[in-house]
């Protein structure tokens, strides 16, 4: 049935105040304001009914930094906004944990930079526009139009990534906005503009003639879930190592380990202390469906911590013996090195 679309709602004026992100950054999920004349974000003012940043900054909303956007963005963030064309604040939160768990795989468990092609093989956009309680007629959204969803739910498809069983519970999260600055201008200005239909690009997938190169990752993605991996796991290991997983970083997940410099560890993790499990499990609960539990955080270690789970050698024998001359770890990752 064809959809008629009516105008958008009014934005939900913000009651982020900067007691709130204050203690945002407290727990290690905004960064540290160091200059009075630029800051690192600023609360909205209480006469914008709507977003009116200040020039060099973006919209951002609470809940996304709770899920694992950072700033900087990484490259994995950059490369999302600009293939779907859209800004900050028209991500979901569900988005930006789909985006923060696959980062995270891609790195504490595959040991490798995101993955473009394989991240077009798993995913594609979908829009979101709001119901009316009429049939066939919706709403445009100013915020949160932009849905990741698995294209492995399908049923001609075999099941070929970890159990994500995002939330359905984000109430009140477009009231929850502030400005955040956008360093280097690495994220889209924001301009407000709505998203009226799905752009072609959104369901692109790999290349045919590329397909059998995802073969090695896919084979240890099948590991990865046979042992169990879950969505909620990746993250509960994110929050405990106290890492964004959309922040750019000096290190990949898996170089987080010894004889690293302490300085390039600073960089990566957002707090000096160590969240306590109860925290990590609620931060799990917000994100992902289900009841997960504190005695269960970072109970399926990622690289390189003990107990965590080898796959060079697996993957290694499979490039070479299916062609591929260089590993996987490097055949066409979204880019080349380093996690900026």
């Amino acid at each position: 049935m064809p959809v008629r679309l009516v105008v958008a709602d009014d934005w939900r004026p913000s009651l982020m105040t900067e007691r709130w992100l204050l203690e945002l950054e407290k727990e290690g999920l905004l960064r540290h304001r160091t200059s009075l004349s630029s800051p690192e974000w600023i609360a909205a003012p209480a006469d914008h009914r709507e977003p009116q940043p200040p020039k060099g900054y973006v919209v951002s909303f609470a809940k996304f930094h709770r899920h694992g956007m950072g700033s900087p963005p990484s490259r994995l963030m950059r490369a999302l906004c600009l293939h779907y064309g859209v800004e900050l604040q028209q991500f979901s939160p569900n988005a930006i944990t789909v985006a923060a768990v696959f980062a995270a795989v891609c790195e504490g468990y595959l040991g490798m930079m995101p993955h473009w092609e394989l991240w077009l093989h798993l995913y594609r956009g979908e829009l979101f526009n709001a119901p009316t309680g009429t049939t066939g007629v919706r709403k445009p959204m100013w915020a949160g139009c932009l849905n990741l969803v698995l294209k492995t739910g399908k049923s001609e498809r075999p099941r070929e990534y970890i159990p994500v069983g995002l939330s359905t519970t984000h109430a009140s999260w477009d009231s929850q906005w502030f400005y955040l600055r956008n360093d280097d201008d690495l994220l889209p200005a924001y301009t407000g503009r709505l998203i009226m239909e799905r752009p072609e690009n959104w369901t692109y997938d790999i290349v045919q003639a590329h397909q059998s190169r995802l073969d090695p990752l896919l084979d240890a993605m099948k590991k990865l879930c046979l042992e169990g991996l879950t969505a909620a796991l990746v993250l509960s290991v994110v929050h405990h190592r106290r890492v964004l997983p959309l922040m750019s970083r000096p290190l990949r997940m898996d170089e987080m380990g010894p004889g690293v410099s302490s300085r390039d560890l600073e960089a990566c993790r957002m707090s000096n202390e160590a969240s306590a499990d109860d925290e990590v499990a609620a931060r799990v609960r917000a994100a992902i469906a289900g009841d997960f539990k504190p005695e269960h955080v970072n109970g399926f270690p990622m690289r390189p911590d003990a107990g965590s789970i080898d796959l060079v050698c697996s993957l290694l024998v499979h490039s070479f013996d299916s062609g591929i001359l260089s590993t996987p770890f490097l055949s066409l990752p979204l880019f080349s090195a380093g996690t900026d």
